[in-house]
């Protein structure tokens, strides 16, 4: 038989599990290469993304997923940018903004509304 306690304290816990955000650290990202596959960069990173986005630019595809970097006290939306099944960039939103690859920011600004309505 379960105690009243021990049901609170699950209760609790299920609670804090499913309010909470899963969230990256900055110490992660260290773990992430270049030309990774998407499951070897969830591997690396021991989480899966909040949301995948997908487009297609000059016949690439390109998929973004989309995670929550929290340096400690505050905490934005990370992007991982795969090419085709390769890791091609990671970095905030404003960072794609700055890639100097043309393909890779017109694959942001296609997939960019889609990733802010996943947010809300």
């Amino acid at each position: 038989m379960i105690s009243m306690r021990n049901m609170v304290v699950m209760a609790a816990l299920v609670l804090l599990t499913a309010c909470g955000t899963a969230q990256l650290y900055h110490q992660q990202l260290v773990t992430l290469d270049k030309g990774m596959s998407p499951v070897q960069a969830s591997s690396a990173l021991q989480q899966t993304p909040l949301s995948m986005h997908e487009t297609t630019v000059d016949g690439i595809p390109y998929t973004f997923h989309r995670y929550f970097l929290s340096n400690g006290r505050f905490g934005d939306t990370y992007l991982l940018c795969f090419e085709g099944e390769k890791l091609k960039y990671w970095g905030y939103i404003e960072e794609f903004r700055r890639y100097p690859d043309p393909r890779i920011n017109r694959a942001m600004d296609a997939v960019l509304p889609q990733i802010r309505a996943a947010k809300n």
